[in-house]
């Protein structure tokens, strides 16, 4: 039919994702680092069109990966080269390939914010610490929307917090509690080493610290958990569809005048808890002893 939209292709994505590895890349003295992990969200019709075949689409997307990596470590140095214009220098660095594989997940954008045919993608790049500042290790974001009119970009990057050699009681970097949930993705376990997260299904403008892969019921930012200077911990809920823990429920997120959910009061978060998000998915939660 004249002017109908079409579902991404796997060209399409592919052509998404090389743009974003290389804005994403980060040099050293004699290696550059490229992202290592890759989310792409597709309209959800869009992407009922193509989840049986997903497995397929990742995979190939890995092999091109490293493949535009080893076409570009060939070219360094050409003139004219697409590492010469990405890096603008005449002996460019070998760009290496992530040790544990490329990270590549394809979802169903269920917060409303792709039409038909659009895609958003997220490209991580873990960075190394600072060394001259010493500051701790960041995660840099790359965050995109493809749509047939062109492309917008946004970076951002989150300090990821390292473990330390401790003395009794110190938890200033040290892991404060851990999250144990199962996703459709598998079992993960999340340490917990700053004093407040956030945990949803996130998306291409909503970020999380715990971005979990499970059902719409689950808000993109569900609830908010924060540890106060004397080690406890609170809970707040942020969704539409409702948060318990050990199967009472957290006072509620509510409207406010706008229609935009406000965030519920906090209340105290025991340890262990068994946290419930919408009926769908349980998140085990532990703090950590002090000692």
């Amino acid at each position: 039919m004249a002017g109908a939209v079409k579902v991404p292709s796997g060209i399409t994505i592919w052509n998404a994702m090389r743009d974003e590895l290389l804005m994403n890349m980060y040099q050293l003295p004699f290696t550059t680092l490229p992202p290592t992990i890759f989310h792409v969200y597709l309209n959800p019709g869009d992407y009922d069109r193509i989840e049986g075949i997903v497995p397929r689409i990742v995979a190939e997307l890995q092999k091109a990966l490293s493949e535009e990596v080893r076409k570009m470590n060939e070219g360094r140095g050409r003139s004219g080269g697409v590492l010469s214009r990405l890096i603008e220098q005449e002996e460019a660095s070998l760009i290496e390939l992530p040790p544990g594989g490329w990270e590549v997940y394809i979802h169903a954008d269920r917060n409303d914010e792709l039409k038909p045919g659009d895609l958003g993608i997220e490209s991580m790049l873990p960075l190394p610490a600072p060394v001259e500042f010493g500051g701790p290790p960041t995660t840099r974001i790359v965050k995109s929307v493809v749509t047939g009119s062109g492309r917008s970009s946004t970076t951002i990057e989150v300090q990821q917090p390292v473990p330390v050699v401790q003395s009794p009681g110190d938890l200033t970097t040290a892991e404060r509690a851990s999250l144990r949930y199962e996703d459709e993705l598998g079992t993960h376990v999340f340490a917990m080493r700053k004093d407040t997260l956030s945990v949803g299904r996130g998306g291409s403008a909503v970020w999380v610290d715990v971005q979990v892969v499970t059902a719409p019921r689950v808000s993109r930012e569900h609830f908010r958990i924060r540890r106060d200077a004397s080690g406890a911990f609170f809970i707040q809920d942020l969704s539409t569809w409702g948060t318990s823990v050990n199967g009472q429920p957290v006072p509620a997120a509510v409207p406010g005048p706008d229609g935009v959910l406000r965030p519920g009061p906090e209340q105290p978060l025991p340890s262990p808890a068994r946290i419930e998000l919408a009926g769908v998915l349980t998140i085990d939660f532990e703090a950590r002893r002090q000692a």
